[in-house]
């Protein structure tokens, strides 16, 4: 088991690594409140739709079931994200296109989970393809994929949402 370990994290591409202390450290900064930029508030998106497409094209033979898989796991995780980022916490920044934001404690477990189940469907990819091709297997991955990918653009909507919106009274 060590030497599998071993084996597999020698294998893994550097790209990953960095991925992954760019992921930890952006939820690590996820817990302070900040004003943040929408171009940086749409990293996190887009990595994870961009990967999470990489995965569907590459990796799935794509049929209307995976593609409608794939879209509603995307449209729960919307929901999801949408519902965590509560729009009383975010105000429009005096930043060109800024937001306050409180803190996010939901960033970084979403982020190190969603990184850790793509990361061992990749390991279970690599090493055995065949298991991958399995539809129960395969609609998991599909799934998993498209719910966090899904959260993290539901997130960015809602800042989104609260940055276009009428500059609330708090009278």
């Amino acid at each position: 088991m060590v030497d599998f370990i071993a084996h597999m994290l020698a294998d893994t591409p550097v790209w990953v690594y960095v991925l992954f202390v760019f992921l930890l450290l952006r939820g690590i900064k996820a817990r302070q409140p900040a004003t943040v930029t929408l171009e940086r508030l749409a990293l996190i998106p887009l990595i994870f739709i961009v990967w999470d497409l990489y995965d569907l094209v590459v990796y799935r033979h794509l049929t209307p079931g995976i593609v409608a898989l794939w879209v509603v796991g995307l449209l729960a995780g919307v929901v999801l994200g949408f519902w965590l980022i509560r729009p009383e916490r975010v105000s429009r920044a005096t930043l060109p296109r800024a937001i306050n934001r409180q803190a996010d404690y939901s960033a970084l477990p979403l982020m190190m989970i969603a990184f850790a189940i793509k990361y061992v469907f990749g390991v279970l990819t690599a090493v055995s393809p065949q298991t991958m091709q399995q539809p129960a297997v395969s609609a998991a991955a599909v799934i998993a994929g498209s719910i966090f990918a899904g959260s993290f653009v539901g997130k960015f909507t809602r800042y989104l949402q609260c940055y276009f919106s009428p500059v609330r009274s708090l009278n």
